[in-house]
């Protein structure tokens, strides 16, 4: 093996780990290197190993096997390397200043002492120092690190996110446990099982395996089907498969070694109780919901005088020039009389009616309130805004929600809020409902809005539901006014509802259903709907096209290729960058799928790519750059943050709740089979403010309404609910 020193001079090429660069040695011979390396610069010096080969068309070049960065030992090079633009904190007046203090081992010193060795330079605060000192170790540290790590066959993409969080730990804690790589995005417990088994040599009986298994099985199951837990017998069962999935029977984890692992790992990262396995958090949201309901039900109950209620009634129907329903009436009765209620009721029976009166009436008793109005996700906010006139937000920002660590607004610091409304509600999972109670003071007024029928929330419960079947106070609207019955987008909603076929009058020009039964045929009259709605005026923000599924011909997938082929083709004007096997262009429609707090961007917002760029990171290496554009707010995503967006050409259905838009596209074929129900095309449906599409087989679309098989979700909240309740009010009369 040769080894050779020197300086990188140019970066010819870089993916990933992988690099192509030219190196001068030493002796000023010119050598082109390759091979595995991260984190490389033009100008930095490094020491590489390994041997030359002949490549058949590149000719002769170094393939280094390893290498390492050599600590700058001359003034000059500790000026450059400290003002280079790589170390945060750091100019070139700044650079003298370090310099002129530590001398020429100023980097050496740093990386050995980190912050304390730049302590009463002027200048450098305690803050400044330490974010040169980590900078400074990084460059150093990560390179061992890898090396170190490496050898067991883990991706260094890992090993870097592993390294933000562990730092200089993180070859410790890998060794004590390679499981804990299951907590990067991508890793689950079988790839993670592989390089412990194949590269580290954990035997198939390790209690870490065991124990990691065990987490993996249960947070799986719950989070695929939205259960809050699991019996028992179902998790041993699926442990055992996982576990045993590739062993031979000498190696096979037993049952009992499974149910021992469930009973040590009991209140540490679940919770086993009554037959019944939950992951602790979801136990504890369960709880903590429940608890919290109670508190703010039972604390000054005393509401408005009925008469008054009724007086102000009559009023707001005067000063609007008509007259709510006397199920409408009831609704802003029990808001005003009750701490929490519950508002329900199909499409075009009147709930922001209700809430537009509820904010005008409580706005009138209490002038001096506080009122929110928030919504699980973007698209519902921004619909509850442009409905009542009054800010709106979502949920997450509203409580001030953080990716890591406790939202701003939490049980130590809570919201000021007198009223707080939230719509959309059948969108609310656990997690943000126990978030959102958690923010908010026991006085405040809650008033929870959803639509029972439509899908379920995408995470874990079924809050919605819950409540409603619990003792909380609920008004359900049945009756749809005139105006939303002249809409044939209602009066079909309805129908699919209530488990009867479509009626289509074209005549009337809101609801379409096109027969066809060939796929294809089915995918090219979709895009020329899209084409001809921009025809006649609409825009790309204007169409809505659902699909039930990713896949198939008709699928998301497909659908977002052949509509962005036709919308936005490919031009030598418009940037392009590939991530994966997905490519994205300047001009696409897309949508985040992910909250993402630091940049202010949630789950379900639909926006366009502006540009693609690059920046200089902080290595001062040129890195791709996307920015995006939110509703008028610009949004920058890296390279390995790309996972939060898709296509939005087309969305899933579940993917639309909360959101409306003047026209939907759907396809409705048997392909999509598995996922057809009845509440799936009622939501489908109820998102189109103006024209509905249906292309594809009315025998798929009778199947789907006749098919109300909806998952039952594993929940106990409701029984904590009425629980909770009870004890309290218990307590009270005594």
């Amino acid at each position: 093996m040769l080894t050779f020193k020197g300086k990188v001079e140019r970066i010819l090429f870089e993916k990933d780990d992988y690099l192509i660069a030219t190196f001068v040695t030493e002796n000023g011979k010119k050598i082109k290197i390759v091979g595995e390396m991260y984190g490389i610069s033009a100008d930095d010096k490094m020491k590489v190993m390994g041997c030359f080969e002949e490549h058949h068309k590149f000719g002769w070049q170094f393939r280094v096997q390893e290498w390492n960065k050599v600590m700058p030992d001359t003034a000059q090079e500790i000026m450059e390397f400290l003002s280079s633009g790589f170390i945060k904190g750091v100019g070139r007046k700044r650079a003298e200043l370090i310099i002129e203090q530590l001398g020429n081992e100023a980097v050496k010193i740093i990386n050995e002492q980190g912050a304390a060795a730049l302590k009463g330079i002027k200048g450098i605060g305690e803050k400044t120092a330490q974010t040169i000192a980590e900078s400074i170790q990084e460059n150093f540290e990560i390179h061992d690190i890898i090396e170190d790590l490496k050898q067991y066959h883990i991706p260094t993409s890992v090993i870097l996110k592993l390294y933000k969080k562990h730092r200089s730990e993180t070859v410790k804690k890998v060794l004590d446990n390679p499981y804990i790589m299951t907590e990067i995005r991508g890793m689950n417990f079988f790839k993670v099982d592989e390089i412990a088994r194949k590269h580290m040599e954990i035997p198939y009986y390790s209690g870490r395996r065991v124990s990691a298994c065990v987490g993996y099985t249960l947070n799986s199951i719950c989070n695929r089907n939205g259960h809050s837990f699991v019996s028992e017998t179902e998790l041993i069962v699926q442990t055992m498969n996982n576990l045993n999935k590739f062993a031979d029977e000498t190696e096979h984890v037993d049952e009992m070694q499974v149910q021992q692992t469930i009973y040590s790992l009991d209140d540490e990262i679940l919770v086993a109780t009554n037959n019944k396995v939950y992951p602790k958090k979801y136990y504890d949201y369960e709880l903590n919901i429940a608890k919290k309901l109670s508190i703010i039900r039972n604390n000054n109950r005393m509401g408005e005088a009925l008469p008054k209620i009724k007086e102000l009634i009559r009023k707001y129907q005067k000063e609007q020039g008509f007259i709510l329903s006397e199920e409408q009436k009831v609704a802003i009765e029990t808001m005003m009389q009750e701490k929490v209620m519950v508002l329900t009721g199909d499409a075009g029976t009147g709930k922001t009616t209700v809430v537009k009166a509820v904010l005008d009436i409580y706005k009138q008793l209490h002038k001096e309130s506080v009122i929110r109005l928030c919504a699980p996700t973007g698209r519902a906010s921004k619909r509850l805004q442009e409905a009542t006139g009054k800010y709106a937000s979502t949920i997450h920002r509203l409580i001030g929600y953080k990716n890591d660590g406790q939202p701003f607004y939490h049980n130590g610091n809570k919201l000021v809020a007198d009223l707080v409304v939230v719509d959309e509600f059948s969108m609310a999972d656990l997690e943000i409902t126990h978030l959102l109670l958690d923010a908010l003071p026991k006085e405040t007024k809650i008033m929870f809005i959803g639509d029972a029928d439509q899908l379920q929330s995408v995470g874990v419960g079924n809050v919605l539901h819950d409540f409603i079947n619990s003792n909380i106070p609920v008004v359900r609207l049945t009756e749809v006014f005139r105006q939303a019955k002249e809409s044939q987008i209602i009066f079909n909603a309805h129908r699919v509802n209530q488990g009867e076929s479509i009626l289509v009058n074209h005549d009337k020009g809101d609801f379409y259903f096109i027969q066809q039964e060939n796929v294809l045929a089915i995918q090219e009259l979709i895009v020329r709907s899209v084409k001809r709605f921009f025809e006649l005026g609409y825009t790309l923000n204007d169409i809505l096209v659902l699909s039930p599924m990713y896949k198939t011909d008709v699928g998301v997938d497909v659908l977002n290729e052949r509509l962005r082929n036709e919308i936005n083709p490919k031009s030598p004007s418009k940037k392009e960058i590939k991530i994966g096997k997905r490519l994205f262009r300047e001009g696409d429609k897309v949508i985040q799928n992910t909250n993402n707090a630091d940049k202010d961007v949630y789950n379900g917002e639909i926006g366009i790519i502006k540009s693609i760029t690059k920046e200089e990171n902080h290595f001062g290496k040129l890195v791709d750059i996307v920015i995006c554009e939110f509703d008028g707010k610009l949004v920058k995503y890296s390279r390995d943050e790309m996972h939060e967006i898709d296509l939005a050409y087309a969305i899933t259905i579940h993917k639309s709740q909360g959101g409306e838009s003047p026209v939907v596209i759907m396809p409705v074929t048997m392909q999509h089979k598995v996922m057809l129900a009845r509440n799936l095309c009622y939501t489908a449906i109820t998102r189109a403010k103006e024209k509905v599409v249906l292309i594809g087989d009315m025998k798929a679309m009778d199947y789907a309404i006749r098919n109300v098989k909806v998952t039952k979700r594993n929940s106990t909240l409701k029984e904590r609910i009425i629980n909770e309740f009870e004890v309290l009010k218990k307590m009270m009369n005594v």
